[in-house]
């Protein structure tokens, strides 16, 4: 019996058929349900549609903190504490200027960004004033957990030193460690609480279980379905 393409319901005479989701297709017939590209290495699954990587992670990846789509895996992104956003989306709400590393901006309620200059004009005419957030660079921050590393709380010469070898205000490296004090401080409290509490309800443990690293956008993947699939076409070939 000659297989039908589930692409064009054609019948496929071709040397090679390619087997993706238990159907059959011609190889030209194989494409992206959102943006119609041929599928030739490589194709992801879901619900019973394929897509290409990109448009795979568009819809199922972790999503943009500022317009809510998927970021594709080969997207650069930008972070504000748990938040992931696209390049563009990194920008004020009120002028609309990206952000770029350095710039101070206001992280609101509902994770929009607000730079300096126009969250203080605003909040001159209310009358209230409030420090901005700084973005630190990671060569910036490796520095400082250095030095954090080797002093909590490092005298003012040891600041100043820092301040000029990043770059940073000596008001920022002071905050910096300020806060980097207080959050070790609550975590080993909250990690007491929780090894007592898991102690007493599963019994004395002989294994802790950590959590894992943080992951990149193109390792996240949307909730919703157990039948997503990396599908490698060049295993999936048959000879008629």
């Amino acid at each position: 019996t000659i297989p039908k393409c589930a692409g064009c319901e054609q019948p496929i005479l071709d040397r090679f058929i390619l087997k993706v989701l238990e159907r059959s297709w011609h190889g030209k017939c194989l494409k992206c349900i959102d943006c119609q590209a041929q599928l030739a290495d490589k194709c992801f699954a879901r619900n019973g549609q394929v897509f290409c990587k990109d448009d795979f992670f568009k819809r199922f990846g972790t999503k943009c903190a500022g317009c809510e789509q998927g970021i594709p895996p080969t997207q650069v992104v930008r972070r504000a504490q748990d938040n992931v956003y696209h390049l563009h989306c990194f920008a004020c709400i009120l002028c609309k200027r990206q952000l770029n590393t350095g710039d101070e901006f206001y992280l609101m309620e509902d994770n929009k960004l607000v730079c300096k200059a126009d969250y203080e004009a605003a909040k001159a005419r209310e009358g209230t004033t409030k420090r901005p957030r700084t973005t630190i660079t990671a060569k910036q921050l490796e520095t400082l957990k250095t030095a954090y590393n080797n002093s909590p709380k490092p005298a003012r010469h040891v600041r100043e030193q820092l301040s000029q070898d990043t770059g940073l205000d000596m008001r920022v490296v002071q905050v910096w460690f300020q806060n980097r004090r207080a959050k070790e401080k609550r975590l080993k409290k909250d990690a007491g609480k929780s090894r007592w509490g898991e102690y007493f309800r599963n019994g004395h443990l002989k294994q802790a279980v950590g959590s894992g690293p943080p992951t990149s956008p193109d390792s996240s993947i949307e909730r919703g379905g157990d039948d997503s699939l990396e599908i490698d076409l060049r295993s999936h070939k048959d000879f008629r």
